[in-house]
């Protein structure tokens, strides 16, 4: 090959190399994922540049575009990787990268939950930047505050001197007389210790926990600090003026100190045999208590017995637990008292007294005494193989539990089953609001009601039931449908009290009424 091709290929193949490169690592925008556009506003980006990184959760997303001074804050406007989703919520902040201190600007990202964050739009949450420089300049402050104090207090300590060194005097002569009444009570101040030992034990199994919740309050603290600096200066302010006073009064404090030291020694001296009797009887309370300790710790006693029988406690235990359900239950059960009567398109009546006693919101209970004119029909067998028909009139009982199902709002279905009227039945009933009650009751079957008519179907009574006002409700509807020749319809009215309704009235009666 001659020399001007192969230097031909050399100059390709380098600019081709140094194209790359551009592409790559330039400005240029070929090949580059498409990226969106958002801004954000800050009192001070410490030296953050055009072109710096953009990291989205800690991962690189995209370069600040530009940097604008507005009404003075600066508006940081950047670009990011459209992959990359930022949300309402997002927050930004200026980080730096390394010990070099590069500047980049972070974002964390957000929720979902409060919606995507549309292209150039605001991410309005922002966070102050940690300026080193400034954090220095303060601290630099405030150790210069506390050499002040220092120096003040040092010139305190020297301008009463002489009255310190009596105060110190004072205080060792104090120390002898106590030293001397240590020797005389060693074997009681032993007792003391002993007991002071145990208590040490308690307190290192509990003081980890103490230590732990120590230290996090010292976390709590700093971060307090950090974030009332202003206060903290204040506080150094006011220690320089106290330092101020102390100059002023301490002379007359040590002097008091003097002083008080002086009557206490005086005070020892006089009652030495009083502080002598008094630590003898400390040490006979402690050595009784323990015996008492020890004698409960053993199961000696009433108190040791109660402390040590695990079958008396869980007796009790279990005894509270069942006088605690039991009136539980006492206080949600709900009474209901009635009374009404019925009458019918055939001439009949019928009159009936009812107690429902509901214990929770989806069941209760129901009973019915109830007197009807139709009676009871019943034959009887003569001995010459006649039969008589009779009837007798006599209280009919019903006794029925009954189940809510409950479907949405105050609406629910209550299904019946028991006595009704002193023969089996069931009923049905819906209630689609606070004063309606549908219901109907299916009950007597195999009956013998009607002399003279044979092969009876079952009673079926289908009836509506209004609330009128307090207690009063009426009620009518049909009543023997399964009969053509029977089937009929009937009225009726009736009050049912309520247990707020029964309380008012015995209340009114002057009767004493107890509220479970």
């Amino acid at each position: 090959m001659k020399v001007e091709v192969k230097l031909g290929f050399f100059v390709l193949g380098t600019a081709l190399a140094f194209a790359f490169l551009i592409v790559t690592f330039g400005e240029i925008p070929l090949f580059r994922p498409k990226t969106k556009t958002y801004y954000a506003y800050f009192d001070d980006v410490g030296g953050l540049s055009i072109g710096a990184e953009v990291r989205v959760a800690g991962i690189r997303a995209g370069t600040v575009r530009d940097l604008i001074l507005e009404e003075g804050r600066v508006k940081v406007v950047f670009d990011v990787d459209e992959r990359v989703k930022i949300y309402k919520d997002a927050r930004a902040y200026i980080g730096t990268l390394g010990l070099m201190g590069d500047r980049y600007l972070g974002v964390v990202p957000g929720t979902p939950v409060s919606g995507e964050l549309a292209e150039d739009e605001e991410v309005k949450a922002t966070e102050k930047i940690a300026d080193t420089d400034r954090l220095v300049r303060e601290l630099t402050k405030t150790a210069e505050s506390f050499r002040e104090v220092a120096e003040s207090l040092k010139d305190v300590l020297e301008e009463n001197r002489e009255d310190l060194r009596e105060a110190l005097n004072n205080l060792r002569e104090l120390t002898e007389i106590l030293r001397e009444i240590t020797e005389e009570n060693r074997e009681n101040l032993k007792k003391l210790i002993d007991q002071m030992a145990s208590l040490t034990e308690n307190l290192n199994r509990t003081l980890p926990e103490a230590v732990a919740s120590i230290d996090r309050l010292a976390d709590r603290l700093s971060q307090i600090a950090g974030e009332n600096r202003e206060d903290i200066r204040r506080l150094v302010a006011n220690l320089r003026s106290v330092s101020e006073d102390l100059r002023e009064d301490l002379p007359v404090l040590v002097r008091n100190l003097n002083e008080l030291s002086g009557n206490l020694t005086q005070i020892l001296k006089e009652n030495r045999e009083d502080i002598r009797a008094s630590v003898r009887n400390l040490a006979e309370i402690t050595e009784r208590l323990d015996k008492i300790l020890a004698k409960i710790e053993s199961g000696e006693g009433t108190i040791g017995k109660l402390v040590h029988d695990e079958e008396l406690y869980e007796s009790v235990t279990k005894g509270a637990k069942l006088f605690g359900e039991a009136g539980e239950v006492i206080t949600e059960t709900e009474v209901y008292l009635g009374f009404g009567g019925e009458v019918y398109s055939g001439g009949d009546s019928k009159g009936y007294v009812s107690l429902r006693i509901q214990p929770e919101r989806r069941t209760y209970y129901l009973l019915e005494v109830v007197g009807d004119s139709r009676g009871r029909v019943y034959t009887e067998q003569l001995i010459d193989g006649q039969e008589i028909v009779k009837k007798e009139f006599r209280p009919e009982f019903t006794l029925q539990i009954a189940k809510n199902f409950f479907m949405w709002g105050y609406r629910y279905l209550t299904i019946r089953a028991g006595l009704k009227e002193s023969t089996g039945g069931v009923g049905f009933d819906f209630i689609p609001s606070r004063r309606i009650k549908l219901y109907t009751d299916i009950w007597d079957v195999g009956r013998k009601d009607r002399p003279g008519e044979e092969n009876l179907k079952p009673l079926l009574q289908i009836g509506l039931q209004l609330k009128l006002r307090g207690p009063f409700y009426t009620r009518f509807g049909g009543d023997d449908l399964l009969n053509d020749r029977l089937r009929g319809v009937f009225f009726g009215a009736g009050l049912e009290f309520s247990e707020d309704h029964l309380k008012y009235l015995l209340g009114g009666l002057g009767l004493p009424f107890i509220s479970p």
